[in-house]
């Protein structure tokens, strides 16, 4: 039987509990038919208004069914006592798929690995961009529904909603973020040490000689982005090189990482700037910059279209050659190891549980 969730010594909580009780043993399937309010009402002894408010609360819970002059009917079971149950909240998908690679690979991996160790998943998507209060009412209906133990979180770019973080708070929702980098050390988290990555790609391009080089990106709206700029920064200035902010071009619209590139491109042109290598922080991006140089070709754009890049989460079948190095996000591994965090009694942790992984840069010579 599941844990019946404890909702108080009310009337109405304990008619709720009772009838929690009754569709989750073995007396009843789907389809079949509960007793009747009355009939409750006398075992239990307390009015028939309070259990058809008990009732209310199931049949918009979705496990039970009513029919007027016919009675209520089981219309689910809820999952077993012996499978823990996770709730996985992701961001919406995205209109174009190069959007989506990093969210489907990840939550395959938390999917995949949740099986693996006995544990069921429940999905639901939450338009991070626009939060609205629908999207946290979903979360809560869910959560209350199916009595998930806690939630899993992907969130590359609601890293910086304190909002949903502070939603599951007041749910009593425990919850390990994955591929976040949360600014939190109150958080359980999983994801790759972003500001070490871009320090050692940066270190890269330095070794290769370069000594200007310039930062593409999004807005630094998010703690993974801002932990990249100021790894690379800290790695220009270690090595005495001047940091120079003109050759920090990032935008603050919220266009896809290919438009991101080509208004990049844009503003380092108006900035007639003069890198002599390139970081970027998504490689994507590239193809924006490419669309750029071939729309307004000049010697400036033939200059920036052939500048030696680091970035990340390139495999090089982009065939921009180009690319010298690239960070290659363990991103799989994430998704292992955040599951295997929340099947911990989190519980019983003496603190938040923090793991940062190492990456890979992966290095293509010039040919």
């Amino acid at each position: 039987m599941a844990k019946v969730k404890n909702k108080g010594k009310s009337k109405e909580e304990i008619a709720y509990n009772y009838l929690w009780k009754m569709i989750c043993s073995d007396q009843y399937d789907v389809g079949d038919l509960l007793p009747t309010e009355m009939e409750i009402a006398d075992e239990l002894k307390i009015n028939r208004l309070t259990v058809s408010k008990a009732l209310a609360w199931l049949k918009k819970e979705g496990y039970i069914n009513r029919k007027a002059g016919f009675g209520t009917l089981v219309n689910r079971k809820p999952p077993s006592s012996n499978s823990r149950l996770i709730l996985v909240i992701s961001p919406w998908p995205q209109e174009k798929k190069t959007a989506n690679w990093y969210y489907s690979r990840l939550l395959y991996a938390i999917h995949s690995e949740a099986i693996l160790n006995g544990a069921t998943t429940i999905h639901v998507a939450f338009q991070n961009d626009e939060a609205k209060e629908e999207n946290f009412n979903r979360i809560r209906d869910i959560f209350t529904a199916v009595r998930c133990e806690g939630a899993l979180v992907i969130d590359p770019y609601m890293s910086t909603n304190d909002r949903l973080k502070n939603f599951l708070d007041t749910l009593s929702c425990p919850s390990v973020w994955a591929g976040s980098s949360l600014n939190n050390e109150t958080q359980h988290q999983v994801d790759v040490d972003n500001y070490q990555a871009a320090y050692d790609l940066t270190e890269k391009l330095i070794g290769d000689g370069f000594k200007k080089i310039g930062f593409f990106g999004g807005s630094l709206n998010t703690t993974a982005r801002i932990q990249r700029y100021e790894g690379h920064k800290a790695s220009l200035i270690a090595n005495q090189l001047e940091f120079d902010e003109r050759y920090v071009v990032c935008t603050n619209t919220n266009s896809y990482m290919e438009e991101l590139g080509n208004e990049c491109a844009g503003l380092y042109s108006a900035r007639r700037l003069d890198a002599d290598a390139l970081f970027i922080n998504d490689a994507t991006m590239v193809h924006g910059i490419h669309e750029f140089c071939q729309q307004f070709p000049n010697e400036k754009t033939k200059h920036l279209k052939n500048l030696p890049i680091g970035t990340f989460d390139s495999d090089h079948k982009d065939i921009f050659q180009q690319i010298r190095y690239s960070v290659i996000q363990p991103v799989e591994e994430i998704g292992y190891e955040a599951v295997k965090v929340f099947l911990e009694d989190l519980s019983k942790s003496s603190g938040p549980v923090i793991k940062k992984l190492g990456v890979e840069i992966k290095h293509f010579p010039v040919k």
